[in-house]
């Protein structure tokens, strides 16, 4: 008898106790870094560019206005320590520098706005709307 009480008072205080480290969708807030409203699309609306630190890191999110609320893009998860830059352009042009690169600099056309994560002192990396997704250009080493 003593047995099963203890271990019913451990099934029932046991049960609340949680670990120490966030487990994905256990409710563990995000950071919030920056963001902008720009029209990227072209489209005569404004859409939505936040950069966020989640649990998995720092994510850039794009929220596409449309006729009847957003479509949304996850357009980088791969740049730990940048910071969002929203800029207004018809072009951005990759860089020529470092390994890896052609020795031809590639001008891409924009609709109009691009979204640039960047380091300071360090890189570069432009997206922009192509019509169907996000074309990455590395604008800096």
């Amino acid at each position: 008898m003593a047995q099963a009480m203890i271990a019913l008072i451990i099934l029932a205080f046991g049960g609340g106790i949680s670990e120490s480290s966030p487990n994905p969708g256990s409710g563990t807030p995000l950071k919030y870094i920056s963001s902008c409203e720009i029209d990227l699309d072209n489209n005569g609306e404004a859409d939505v560019a936040m950069l966020v630190e989640t649990v998995r890191g720092r994510e850039l999110i794009v929220l596409l206005k449309k006729e009847k609320g957003y479509d949304s893009y996850l357009v980088s998860s791969d740049n730990p320590a940048m910071y969002l830059s929203c800029s207004y352009g018809n072009s951005v042009s990759e860089t020529v520098a470092g390994e890896g690169h052609d020795s031809v600099r590639q001008v891409f056309e924009t609709p109009g706005a691009y979204l640039e994560l960047y380091q300071y002192e360090c890189c570069s990396v432009a997206y922009f709307w192509n019509g169907s997704g996000f074309t990455k250009v590395v604008t800096s080493d």
